[in-house]
């Protein structure tokens, strides 16, 4: 078990029960004189041996001591992560992402470590599940380390355990609601799921596209009929060694959207753009390019853009549906029209008005996507869609799909883009909402100077270059000083320094664009 458990145990005998309690505990377990370390990992059969003693010491059952570690224990894991939680998060925000920013830390530090999985899945505002899987059983922990994530918050929470896996269930599930008091009010917003697809619904051929090249799909080459072109940057050679090697699944329809063409594909993840039947609409949706999926990989793409379907702002794009079709996951977003900032930025220079106005709705969607527990993961140019005027601004295309596939495939060192992705990244730190700001800075520094602040080749030459980054005054040509340093600390090396906070990046923002206008 990993060391900051045992450490928060400990904790935990000495705050109630004193020093002499815990040492007479040692003592009972055959490990008189044990050092902890937060840092460390230690045998099971050590931490449930001190766990007995300290319920034959302290008279109490094994259940309602691991339920009370756990809502000690809550306040403490939340101390642990530290500085990479958002400051605006809460109780649900913060269960949403305790397996990428607590338990990735916790086997970075030590590989071998073997923490218990715990996925959220939000149902709405004020309720979610937690599913808890450990081998050690240890159910009444996770229970009581949401009661104490709740304390820590102030916001008073209902746990019911719906399955457990002591009961010979496969895993642990909670129901977690959020109990409101009479002034306040909710409401349960849910997204549509197609029903699954009869047949012929679909049916799904290949076409090869330029530069894609997707290592886990399976395919025999006998057995997808060639697409013929259907946009500029799809292209197939029947027959080519190459072009096997760069093939997409192309559906016919998924459930009532008929497929028209590929917009984009990603590392792991292909745009379509298509109609929606019943709607009578054209939309983008967008799913996983392999063509055998585990649930692994479903389970968490779903609940991500169910997440972001219960995101409505103006500068993200919106999510109309959610669904899984022959058990590939997918969401349906708008279907926006114009150009990415990486175009626009290729056109010539933009003012400094429009600069700002840019830069600082970009904050806002992320910012937003940031409040409801959700890191972008892969924020750069060519993610950012403006319409043709450059009046309205969207982010688009979080990096969940190639985040999720680099998590399965240790071969894969981390997702994103080189030049964007924050150093702490690049040494194999999570994504967080402060990796997300070092990208936003870095999209900044190009809107104003027109050149990427970093190089795109390999891991070191990037890692390389931002340590002795230091931007030219010819770069910034005659950028007012307030915006270069704002700039500037967004994209510090070390996470700590740099600036992420919100309001003063938006302060800032208002101030130059107000000076701008005089």
């Amino acid at each position: 078990m990993h060391g900051s458990i045992c450490c928060i145990v400990k904790k935990f005998v000495d705050t109630n029960h004193g020093s002499e309690a815990w040492d007479a505990i040692l003592e009972h377990a055959g490990y008189s004189g044990l050092v902890l370390s937060p840092i460390g990992t230690y045998p099971d059969e050590a931490v449930f041996a001190l766990l007995g003693a300290g319920c034959e010491l302290l008279q109490t059952e094994l259940d309602d001591l691991l339920q009370l570690l756990g809502r000690f224990a809550g306040p403490e894991l939340i101390g642990f992560a530290g500085n990479m939680l958002h400051p605006d998060w809460k109780t649900f925000e913060l269960l949403s992402n305790v397996e990428s920013l607590i338990h990735r830390t916790i086997r970075m530090q030590n590989p071998t470590a073997q923490p218990a999985n715990i996925q959220a899945f939000r149902l709405s505002d004020d309720e979610t599940q937690v599913v808890y899987s450990s081998r050690r059983g240890l159910c009444r922990l996770a229970h009581g380390i949401i009661e104490g994530i709740g304390d820590f918050f102030a916001e008073e929470l209902a746990v019911r355990e719906i399955t457990c896996a002591k009961q010979g269930h496969p895993f642990c599930t909670f129901e977690v609601k959020r109990v409101l008091n009479q002034n306040e009010s909710h409401k349960i917003e849910c997204t549509t799921v197609d029903p699954q697809p009869t047949d012929g619904s679909f049916q799904e051929t290949f076409v090869a596209t330029e530069g894609a090249n997707d290592s886990n799909s399976t395919f025999d080459s006998d057995s997808f009929d060639w697409y013929p072109s259907v946009s500029s940057r799809i292209y197939a050679r029947s027959g080519s060694r190459d072009s096997q090697q760069n093939l997409v699944p192309f559906p016919k329809r998924l459930g009532r959207y008929l497929i028209h063409e590929i917009l984009g594909v990603g590392g792991m993840g292909v745009v379509y753009r298509a109609t929606d039947e019943t709607l009578n609409r054209i939309v983008a949706i967008k799913t996983l390019k392999s063509v055998k999926v585990g649930r692994e990989l479903a389970d968490p793409f779903i609940e991500e853009a169910r997440a972001m379907a219960r995101l409505s702002h103006e500068n993200v794009v919106r999510v109309y549906d959610v669904g899984e079709i022959g058990g590939r996951p997918y969401f349906v977003m708008e279907h926006l029209t114009g150009q990415s900032l990486s175009k626009r930025i290729i056109q010539g220079p933009i003012s400094h008005q429009l600069g700002v106005e840019l830069f600082n709705k970009v904050l806002q969607g992320v910012n937003a996507v940031h409040k409801i527990g959700l890191v972008h993961r892969d924020i750069k140019p060519d993610n950012i869609m403006l319409s043709l005027d450059s009046r309205k601004c969207h982010l688009l295309d979080f990096g969940l799909a190639d985040e999720l596939c680099v998590q399965r495939d240790v071969s894969k060192r981390l997702s994103g883009t080189p030049g964007f992705i924050a150093p702490e990244r690049l040494r194999g730190y999570p994504a967080d909402y402060k990796s997300d700001f070092f990208s936003l800075g870095c999209v900044a520094y190009e809107i104003f100077s027109g050149k990427r602040a970093f190089d795109s080749g390999s891991t070191q030459s990037v890692i390389s270059s931002m340590q002795r980054f230091e931007p030219k005054g010819s770069d910034w040509g005659d950028t007012p000083d307030a915006l270069r340093r704002l700039i500037t600390d967004m994209m510090l090396t070390n996470a700590e320094e740099r600036m992420t906070d919100y309001e003063s990046i938006r302060e800032v923002l208002e101030r130059t664009l107000s000076g701008l206008l005089r």
